[in-house]
């Protein structure tokens, strides 16, 4: 149903999209400005209005108890510019955090003081810089959790990583002191089934056919799970098997 220019809906839509209309018709003999502006003019509107509904729902997002050590967030306690999608729609340009504590995308409306929490029913996929998350129903049996992952090789097969951080607090001597413990799992999805990989051995058992291969270029490349090298490691020897099976 289209909303009535009457109506607070229609005028903000009318609004929002005046702009627009007076970039399209007023500069028609400067066809690369004109596509620049209505770019520029779309994004404006997308986060406008995106941001609105959100107000409108009420979410607004509190934080974290300022006592705790390090942050809740994911790389920095910054907002970053990111991308969400939500009910389908993509918008862009968007000052974003993601709260791994909670698992929520929080979005910070420009020049605001506050900050709205999305719910994560509505996200399917949303990114930060070069980084890019998507939504997964788990599988209890392969112990994967429902929730955000980060996916850090996308192809056939595809490396994740849910992202965790857990509050640890301590009382002792009647003082409070508390921070966040960090524990990354990382995840393989082959053939829409899910599975946990904690060392390289579990890895390679994926990838029967290929281990051998896989065991040479991991050598060669100097790919070791230790530490912050299992990210990478998992990365790209998922990659490789995927060039080594494509067109099998």
């Amino acid at each position: 149903m289209i909303a009535s220019c009457c109506s607070p809906l229609g005028r903000l839509t009318l609004w929002l999209l005046f702009p627009l209309f007076v970039l399209i018709h007023g500069a028609r003999a400067q066809p690369t400005f004109v596509q620049q502006a209505q770019d520029q003019a779309i994004r404006t509107y997308e986060q406008r209005l995106s941001v609105q509904a959100h107000a409108n729902e009420g979410h607004l997002y509190v934080g974290h108890d300022p006592r705790l050590k390090i942050h809740p967030y994911f790389r920095t306690d910054s907002v970053q510019r990111g991308t969400v999608q939500l009910n389908g729609v993509r918008y862009r340009d968007l000052q974003l955090q993601y709260d791994v504590v909670r698992d929520q995308v929080v979005i910070q409306p420009t020049g605001s003081g506050y900050r709205l929490q999305v719910p994560m029913e509505k996200v399917g996929h949303f990114s930060l810089g070069n980084s890019q998350f998507t939504w997964i129903n788990g599988d209890s049996l392969a112990g994967v959790r429902t929730g955000f992952y980060e996916v850090i090789y996308n192809g056939r097969v595809k490396a994740l990583v849910k992202r965790i951080k857990t509050i640890q607090e301590d009382l002792y001597d009647g003082s409070y002191k508390g921070t966040y413990l960090i524990k990354d799992r990382f995840i393989v999805q082959k053939q829409n089934a899910f599975f946990e990989v904690k060392t390289k051995r579990s890895l390679l058992k994926l990838f029967p056919d290929q281990a051998r291969e896989l065991r040479r270029f991991m050598r060669k490349n100097n790919l070791r799970f230790k530490d912050e090298g299992r990210e990478q490691a998992i990365a790209r020897t998922t990659q490789r098997y995927d060039e080594l099976t494509r067109g099998l």
